[in-house]
């Protein structure tokens, strides 16, 4: 399996209450054991750093605006994995190796207005008038109070709670973006 080897080094660099709750973590899924380790990565190269990252950005007197994309590829081992929302940003919809299939028109316009508005102003929010479904997007600067994330949903694309949305596991996984595990 492909996670074999990095599951391996990680444990070995783990404590044994930290291999404790990754073993929690992985054996909480009602899913295949390939999805268990490849949620459990997720977590740890992706989910929990960008938390982080948008955390330690506020923190620090910068801003940040932070996403959740939730469409998933048709391939069932990608899920919603590393980068399958570029070939829908940037139009092109002949690439679908990552993907399995086409994303949705007016999502990927919606995608791509609100990066061109981010260059353009600083700011990847979209008025009614330029948005491609005519809805108003307000996208709010991550803030340490409230943790707003953008959520990608090609049906709802929305603000939510990063906490609510329990993107990053913080009781479980959380500790472990600690560990550079590649």
């Amino acid at each position: 399996m492909w996670a074999d080897g990095r599951k391996e080094r990680l444990f070995s660099k783990l404590t044994d209450a930290e291999k404790k709750l990754v073993e929690s973590f992985c054996n909480d899924m009602q899913c295949e054991s390939w999805e268990r380790d490849s949620r459990l990565f997720s977590q740890i190269w992706f989910n929990a750093p960008v938390i982080k990252l948008a955390k330690s950005l506020t923190h620090g007197g910068g801003k940040s605006y932070a996403y959740y994309f939730t469409p998933e590829a048709s391939l069932p081992i990608m899920k919603c994995g590393h980068s399958i929302e570029i070939a829908g940003i940037f139009n092109h919809t002949d690439i679908t190796a990552d993907t399995g299939r086409v994303f949705d028109e007016t999502f990927s316009k919606t995608m791509r207005k609100m990066c061109v508005q981010f260059v353009k102003t600083g700011n990847p929010s979209l008025s009614a008038e330029i948005s491609p479904d005519g809805k108003e997007k307000v996208w709010e600067t991550y803030d340490l109070q409230n943790k707003p994330i953008m959520v990608l949903d090609k049906f709802n694309i929305h603000m939510e709670n990063e906490s609510a949305l329990k993107i990053a596991d913080r009781d479980k996984t959380y500790l472990l973006s600690k560990y550079y595990c590649l």
